[in-house]
């Protein structure tokens, strides 16, 4: 893949993903709900997670062509009609959609670098924002000029400033992630007028606190 168009990659995500599609379509009325849903889990999810931080630059018609096999091995797994809403699905899986689902991981790649967890080479990519702005209080970084929007300097500077400053002081990787998650998964059931975008340098905006968390 000379161009890193990832369209190799994300074929072979598709070829994947529908074998076990197949095979999950025909055993599901002798597996009980529990069972479908940690085959779902188990064999499906890891394979659309697989270098999703890296594929997520790949075209938006590619990417919503996964979109389509994701939503399907929900409604497979729920063995609910085809038309089902996909955020009624994504709620009774605890599921993120596809593409908040690499948002929350570029996200929490994010809390590694900035916390010293990751090679300190990714963290020179980086600066906070200086000087009395708004930006700067927050202690969020600067975001670069990018001719494509996907360079990881723009994106992941985009992604950590989306983090409401009551998050970013958590203590360990694993609550921090789990928290994003469940803050992006209840915001979106709210939200009337969320709807799923590929673009890979959309960001969407992490709400501020949840008396859940």
């Amino acid at each position: 893949d000379k161009k890193l168009s990832f369209n190799e990659h994300i074929t072979k995500i598709e070829k994947k993903v529908s074998k076990r599609i197949g095979a999950m379509y025909r055993c599901k009325s002798l597996l009980p709900l529990k069972y479908r849903k940690m085959f779902a889990n188990a064999l499906m999810l890891p394979i659309f997670d697989y270098l999703d931080t890296i594929y997520s630059r790949a075209g938006k018609t590619r990417l919503n062509d996964l979109d389509i096999l994701y939503k399907k091995v929900a409604k497979i797994a729920l063995d609910v009609p085809t038309r089902e809403r996909s955020l009624v699905v994504y709620k009774e899986m605890k599921w993120l959609p596809l593409h908040l689902r690499r948002q929350a991981h570029l996200t929490t790649y994010m809390y590694r670098i900035i916390n010293g967890i990751s090679p300190s080479k990714f963290m020179n990519k980086f600066q906070y924002v200086s000087g009395g702005s708004r930006d700067a209080n927050k202690c969020n970084l600067s975001i670069p000029k990018s001719k494509t929007l996907k360079d990881l300097s723009y994106i992941g500077a985009k992604c950590w400033n989306s983090v409401p400053t009551d998050l970013r002081d958590f203590s360990d990787v694993c609550t921090f992630s789990k928290t994003i998650k469940k803050r992006l998964l209840e915001s979106i059931q709210d939200n009337p007028n969320y709807r799923i975008d590929n673009l890979f340098s959309s960001i969407y905006e992490i709400p501020v606190s949840s008396l859940l968390d």
